[in-house]
């Protein structure tokens, strides 16, 4: 995966095009049906702190407590829309990925060629 919990994105397509925020959460859709439990390739969103703001109408359900009223909160995005920015030249990159002698998985800047941690 080219873009993980904790990395700073820029989003590059919508109406949120050019805002920048930390990516919260990512969240991967499992297929239904016969090839159950395989990853969904286009079922990959991420969660983007501050971007992609939606209002929830919630209302009072029974004796639960829950918040009730408008709740603002962050909308998931598809992975395809948002591009990773890299901490050392601080640009919108492409990601690419480079093996280590001891066999560890490493992401790679396209544009300044340094790792990303």
């Amino acid at each position: 995966m080219h873009i993980k919990t904790g990395d700073t994105v820029e989003i590059i397509s919508g109406e949120n095009k050019g805002d920048r925020g930390e990516v919260q959460r990512v969240m991967r859709s499992r297929l239904a049906g016969r090839q159950q439990g395989q990853p969904n390739p286009d079922g990959v969103r991420v969660i983007v702190a501050g971007v992609n703001i939606i209002t929830k109408h919630q209302r009072r359900t029974g004796n639960v407590r829950t918040q009730t009223g408008r709740i603002e909160r962050e909308a998931p995005i598809h992975i395809s829309n948002v591009m990773l920015i890299c901490p050392s030249c601080n640009k919108a990159t492409r990601v690419g990925h480079e093996l280590t002698a001891d066999g560890r998985k490493l992401r790679r800047c396209k544009k300044c060629g340094k790792t990303i941690e």
